[in-house]
């Protein structure tokens, strides 16, 4: 892959040449922060319950750190990519704002409720189908946040223009972690892909995405991962695993000790750190300790990233890279350990379990609902299920596109409004 392609600014719509001194990428990343998609993310749970307190992260403030780690990751690259003489007489300062923008929408086609949502609308069309409601042609339908996103940037955002928030092929290209289709994901050698990225539907647009940027096919709807999509994806591996350490002992979940021993462990921190996390806790207070470790971890991470990028430069150039980043650098045994400890001690917590079930079971009981008009619009409550989704007539001219706006809709909520309907419409509480 070549940088020339790789930092292609032409975008959807065919435009690419823009007055002004901002670059395209610039306006992409301003393009995802103003949009309500993204606003939307500080009312969608990263993992810890919305309003326990006011320092835990959302999906908002997460995508924010992701965003910041993310361009120093890019800044790193650049360095690497100019000492091998690799810029083409290509200006890589694009880097820091393509990653950024990318990193900044990496969560946008998440559902209300974080995983437990996207289990429920899957639950919900599967037992839909095997019940009768939902008509077959839905059987194996998976909801996959990355591919929603995906839909999102290039489609919902803009439905009258068909071009989303019309980003660079760029962007789009770093923003899509997992460059396959559903059908293509399992097949060979594509397995190395752990989730689909594009819907069906959409592998003619990112196929015009991978073109553009120069991305290898490694099957017939599949593509090698453009470059910068493996810096958004360490860069939400630091700061998820990370910030959910501080967040869960901020909220009473885990032991001062063990946060600090974990953020040690991803820090590499030594008896002079520890002391002045102990300096840190003596004269502000417990938090301030733990938010040093932090900062000292986030830092020794994007230290050990540069030097995998180092390592792995060409076989990211060559579409050959098929782990993560994180995966393949001298970080893997800690970032391994310090994830058992999560799911041990933090995602099994009562508190999160609670709010996981309480989601489920909200986007569960909506859907329900909600397919009745998909299947049969003129049912009594048609009519008014559509006007309570918003429904134009674009969205009532078939079954297929009945079902895609319920999904874009309900997964567009935010936690909030998805409480507030549910109860609104069942009298449930």
């Amino acid at each position: 892959m070549k940088w020339k392609d790789l930092l292609n600014g032409e975008r959807l719509s065919g435009g690419s040449a823009e007055a002004g001194k901002r670059s395209a990428f610039n306006r992409d990343y301003g393009r995802v922060l103003y949009s309500s998609a993204f606003r939307r993310l500080q009312d969608k749970t990263q993992v810890f319950p919305l309003g326990r307190n006011d320092y835990v992260r959302t999906r908002l403030t997460h995508s924010l750190e992701v965003e910041n780690v993310g361009r120093a990751l890019a800044l790193e690259l650049r360095e690497v990519a100019e000492q091998r003489n690799d810029a083409q007489g290509v200006d890589l300062s694009a880097m820091g704002d393509i990653v950024a923008a990318a990193c900044l929408a990496h969560d946008i086609g998440n559902p209300p409720f974080g995983h437990s949502g996207e289990e429920a609308i899957d639950a919900a069309i599967r037992e839909a189908v095997q019940a009768g409601i939902c008509h077959a042609e839905q059987a194996g339908y998976r909801f996959e946040g990355n591919a929603q996103g995906f839909r999102l940037l290039t489609r919902i955002c803009d439905p009258i223009k068909g071009c989303g928030l019309d980003l660079t092929v760029a962007t789009l290209g770093a923003f899509t972690k997992y460059p396959c289709s559903p059908a293509q994901q399992q097949a060979a050698p594509q397995a190395r892909y752990k989730k689909f990225g594009i819907n069906a539907e959409d592998v003619g647009t990112f196929r015009r995405v991978a073109e553009a940027c120069g991305l290898p096919a490694l099957g017939e709807s599949c593509w090698a991962r453009h470059p910068l999509a493996f810096l958004m994806e360490a860069a939400d591996d630091i700061s998820y695993l990370i910030a959910d350490i501080e967040d869960a002992f901020v909220s009473g979940i885990i032991s001062y000790e063990e946060a600090l021993g974990q953020l040690a462990r991803l820090g590499a921190l030594e008896q002079r750190h520890l002391d002045t996390a102990a300096a840190e806790t003596r004269a502000l207070g417990p938090q301030s300790g733990i938010r040093f470790a932090r900062a000292m971890a986030v830092g020794h991470c994007i230290r050990l990233l540069r030097e995998t990028m180092e390592a792995q430069y060409e076989a990211m150039m060559e579409g050959s890279l098929d782990r993560s980043l994180m995966k393949v650098s001298a970080l893997r045994d800690d970032y391994e350990a310090v994830s058992r400890f999560s799911r041990q001690h933090i995602y099994n917590h009562e508190s999160v379990m609670k709010i996981e079930i309480t989601g489920f079971n909200v986007i569960h009981g909506l859907l329900e609902l909600f397919l009745h008009w998909v299947e049969k619009p003129e049912h009594a409550l048609g009519p008014r299920i559509a006007a309570v989704l918003h429904a134009r007539p674009e969205h009532t001219v078939s079954r297929a596109a009945r079902f895609a706006h319920m999904i874009d809709y309900v997964s567009g909520m935010t936690d909030s409004y998805a409480m507030q309907m549910y109860t609104g419409l069942t009298g449930r509480s």
